[in-house]
């Protein structure tokens, strides 16, 4: 039986089944939730650094009415403050069983995360990597105690690494996502090693990822909206707690410190840290116009989603 979506909830809350946490899991936030009335094409993730394609800006993009037709496309900066343009889509197909999540790049090798249908009521994280404009899985190495979830944040660091967050329950029919692990790998994907980094999650729980001058950064916020930092290269230990962040939707890090931007009560929020994982101070309201989104091998990098307006922030 379906449950409605409570108001004002986003894809880290209730879930009901395989379809709506692949839905959801794709989905974006609710604060200052932009609408498309011109029905142009969702923005889902970002990722620089692709050498595919000369290392220009990417982003996955969901169609306005379906929610799905996921195409990559290049997005070119305007002037600053202007809207950015799409370019058309790129002819790099991906499995139609997939639902993407997050994209990040290494060299010439494009990787998303998302989640493939693995039953009634179920859904596996899952890897793709995308090489020589072809498709396929990576052997990702999903813990026993997901047995229903998805793959979320991931991003680039280092030479040769790459991270990604896993996240589920160990209830296979259970619709929500109640612990949230790290998939480390420092050669490209070849190999992988996983670890917990929180349990106990519910609604309002999250990751976000990014890479700093002194390794990994991660940030995890558990039902009340208390935000976890986490710091290390690549195995990461708890660094400090911020309470009452909200649900995170980005992480980006600049040289000076690391900005999670959250959904707290409909706003934007912005709480930094060191690179260390030490808090420095929040914004209840960063004044940021829709949704934000980082932007995975582009150090400093992020998206201002507003409607079909998107701003590219950051120094370039």
């Amino acid at each position: 039986m379906a449950i409605p979506e409570p108001l004002g909830l986003t894809r880290r809350t209730i879930l009901t089944g395989a379809a709506a946490l692949l839905a959801a899991g794709t989905a974006g936030f609710t604060a200052q939730r932009p609408s498309h009335a011109s029905g142009g094409p969702q923005i889902r993730a970002a990722a620089a650094g692709w050498t595919g394609r000369d290392g220009e800006l990417l982003v996955l993009t969901a169609g306005a009415a379906t929610e799905s037709d996921y195409t990559l496309r290049l997005l070119e900066p305007a002037e600053p403050d202007a809207p950015a343009e799409l370019g058309p889509p790129l002819p790099l197909a991906l499995p139609a069983d997939f639902h993407p999540h997050s994209m990040a790049a290494l060299g010439p090798v494009l990787w998303v995360t998302g989640a493939v249908e693995s039953g009634p009521d179920r859904a596996r994280p899952a890897l793709l990597r995308i090489a020589d404009g072809t498709a396929a899985y990576a052997d990702l190495p999903v813990p026993r105690e997901i047995r229903s979830g998805i793959a979320t944040a991931v991003t680039p660091f280092g030479a040769t690494g790459l991270a990604a967050v896993i996240e589920g329950s160990p209830d296979p029919h259970f619709a929500g996502v109640t612990r949230s692990h790290l998939a480390t790998s420092v050669d490209a994907g070849r190999t992988w090693r996983e670890r917990p980094l929180a349990v106990g999650l519910g609604e309002g729980y999250g990751t976000v990822l990014a890479e700093t001058d002194h390794g990994l950064f991660a940030a995890v916020a558990d039902s009340t909206g208390a935000l976890a930092a986490h710091v290390g290269t690549p195995d990461l230990q708890p660094a400090a707690t911020v309470p009452g962040s909200g649900r995170p939707m980005a992480a980006v890090a600049t040289a000076e410190h690391v900005s999670v931007f959250s959904d707290r009560d409909g706003t934007v929020a912005e709480t930094r840290f060191t690179a260390a994982g030490a808090p420095l101070e929040t914004d209840p309201n960063c004044a940021c116009r829709g949704e934000v989104r980082a932007v995975p091998g582009g150090r400093g990098l992020w998206l201002e989603i507003d409607g079909d307006h998107v701003r590219v922030r950051g120094a370039r």
